[in-house]
């Protein structure tokens, strides 16, 4: 931001510009209409020209030294743990306490399927309760798909927040008891029947 280019708020006339090396409040008063002005000044305008220019993106390599296999100019500051390549902090990925390289953090997540580097999961306990309470109706289908997939999933890894088996539990009592019920209704529609057809 320029200094120069600050207004008084009263008249819109530029201002002098103030001194950007002091932090903090100061008072003063506008020298076209004498409105009396406050000013602060952030440590965040001052710190600009402080910058350290490391960074977060790691040092420039000088000649001999190891270079970032992703980034030639960059000093290789670590090892990724799964290849073994050199990498810089700008390339350099920690995830579940390892440093890694981003073709290896693919590789984890998409092609290898690792549970440690899982970005989501599927709430199988919610898919057999959704199918049994929202598709009421429908029980007769969704019931016995329901009781199947829950039971087929009981081992899969759950939530990634920790939580109880509640809704498991739920959902497949809900399931057994619809899968159960249309038996039932089946057995009895089917007495019914063979009495009517019978008499």
């Amino acid at each position: 931001m320029n200094a120069s280019a600050i207004h008084c708020p009263k008249c819109q006339k530029a201002l002098a510009p103030t001194s950007t090396t002091a932090t903090g409040t100061t008072e003063q008063s506008c020298p076209h209409c004498s409105a009396l002005l406050m000013s602060t000044v952030f440590p965040r305008l001052t710190a600009l020209s402080r910058v350290d220019q490391k960074g977060g993106e790691g040092q420039r390599a000088n000649d001999g030294e190891a270079v970032c296999q992703f980034y030639p100019e960059l000093q290789a500051d670590t090892v990724c743990d799964e290849c073994g390549c050199f990498m810089s902090q700008k390339a350099a990925v920690t995830w579940s306490g390892r440093n890694l390289c981003l073709p290896c953090l693919h590789q984890l997540r998409e092609a290898k399927s690792s549970d440690a580097f899982a970005a989501k999961r599927t709430l199988h306990d919610n898919v057999g309760l959704g199918l049994v309470v929202f598709l009421l109706p429908l029980t007769l289908i969704t019931g016995p798909i329901a009781l199947f997939y829950l039971i087929r999933h009981r081992k899969a890894p759950g939530s990634l927040v920790p939580r109880s088996r509640l809704r498991w539990r739920l959902a497949l009592s809900l399931a057994a008891a619809t899968t159960v019920g249309w038996i039932f209704l089946f057995i009895v529609w089917i007495s019914m029947i063979v009495r009517a057809i019978t008499n």
